[in-house]
């Protein structure tokens, strides 16, 4: 509890400060009321959204692959990122909207990797093969990767073989990121 209280002063204290300064910046082109406005509710807006990111994240940590078919494709992604996290890997979320393809980068060991994270009800088909393969040049990243609680479709296993693309389904998923014995093996 009082590890707790003192991370939430410590959070407090560091969105006044990020406020203030916003507040100080929009002061030089604008009144101090409007400042005040714009560069509180910013801080605001970005405070919840980082709360609400970190709250998704620590839900994750407490899923197991029972619970896969219920999560929402943002949860799924959280999910994954707390997976790769535990198996050594650094992660990146990319941008919720405009990601170019890919909902994570991870790199481990020199190499990197785009993420196309796909938790749907049918098998995933070659879109998301296309949208990990067009992410790979954009990122600069060595491969790509769809990772998915479900199949693949026949075409997007013939599509990933071709652009070289790696494909995980639930059963890679508890075989690389949730054996403790293994741990993620593959490189990149």
């Amino acid at each position: 509890m009082r590890a707790l209280v003192g991370w939430i002063g410590t959070e407090l204290a560091t969105w006044l400060i990020a406020g203030a300064v916003l507040v100080v910046l929009f002061s030089l082109a604008m009144p101090w009321p409007a400042a005040t406005a714009v560069g509180g509710g910013i801080t605001v807006a970005v405070a919840i959204a980082s709360w609400v990111r970190r709250s998704r994240q620590r839900m994750a940590r407490h899923r197991t692959l029972d619970a896969i078919d219920d999560m929402t494709g943002e949860e799924f992604e959280d999910w994954l990122a707390v997976l790769f996290r535990r198996a050594g890997w650094h992660v990146r979320h990319t941008a919720t909207t405009g990601d170019f393809g890919a909902d994570l980068v991870i790199s481990r060991d020199g190499g990197d990797m785009v993420v196309q994270a796909k938790r749907q009800a049918r098998p995933v088909g070659v879109a998301a093969v296309q949208q990990a393969a067009a992410a790979r040049p954009h990122y600069d990243t060595d491969g790509a990767m769809v990772v998915t609680n479900a199949g693949f479709t026949a075409q997007a296993i013939t599509l990933a073989g071709s652009a070289d693309v790696e494909l995980w389904d639930r059963d890679d998923i508890a075989r690389e990121l949730l054996d403790p014995r293994r741990g993620t093996s593959r490189n990149v």
